[in-house]
């Protein structure tokens, strides 16, 4: 946790760190992991969401990487050592995928970062905060991992930036950011209820109303 006066680590180092690295090339989770320089299980949670943040899903990266982000952010919660499981850490990420995510994921943290700072600290500094932290960024990814087939927009990237402001509230010991996770958790929550309520025809009804 980083205390009163000290200088987080910036998420968009770490990503611009990655995509140089990277060289053109397909690069395994592990090498990606391994150029976070062990900052922990928040910047893990976030860039392994980084992939779900377009709205047009990424086929065969839900669920490995909901699960992995779903193990983070229970270990962040009870405050474990970061550790993935093998089957994880062997899956590699082509370049053109790596390099459009690692670039739309810089200019998002950027913009982020400069918003960043201690506040609200009820949200950030306590073992129940903490927990209930971890806890919402393992319920949004288990939200993302499901496979919820077309024509049904936003289901990767709602989560997704759900799981990135709770990663970064927990890093910055920002209350107001962490409390915007648990928003757009919530509104996750709710949004994949009405697609189940309503079934697939119901839902694309709707879409076709609304003109999306």
């Amino acid at each position: 946790m980083i205390g009163p006066g000290s200088e987080s680590p910036r998420v968009s180092d770490d990503l611009r760190r990655i995509l140089a690295a990277a060289g053109g090339r397909a690069m395994p989770v592990s090498e990606i992991l391994r150029h976070t320089e062990g900052r922990g299980l928040p910047t893990i949670a976030i860039i392994l969401s980084l992939p779900f943040l377009s709205p047009v899903a990424i086929p065969g990266l839900s669920i490995p990487f909901g699960v992995a982000i779903a193990i983070c952010g229970l270990r962040i919660a009870f405050r474990h050592q970061p550790w993935l499981p093998g089957v994880i850490l062997r899956r590699s990420i082509p370049f053109p995928i790596l390099d459009k995510m690692l670039r739309f994921g810089i200019a998002i943290q950027s913009r982020l970062e400069k918003h960043l700072r201690v506040r609200w600290t009820v949200f950030s500094d306590s073992h129940a905060a903490r927990m209930s932290s971890g806890l919402a960024i393992s319920f949004a990814a288990v939200l993302l991992s499901l496979p919820i087939p077309p024509p049904f927009p936003l289901t990767n990237t709602i989560p997704g930036f759900a799981i990135i402001l709770l990663s970064l509230g927990i890093m910055d010991r920002d209350g107001i950011v962490i409390f915007c996770g648990y928003l757009l958790t919530a509104i996750a929550a709710v949004y994949f209820g009405l697609i189940a309520a309503l079934g697939g025809a119901g839902a694309v009804k709707i879409w076709s109303l609304l003109g999306w």
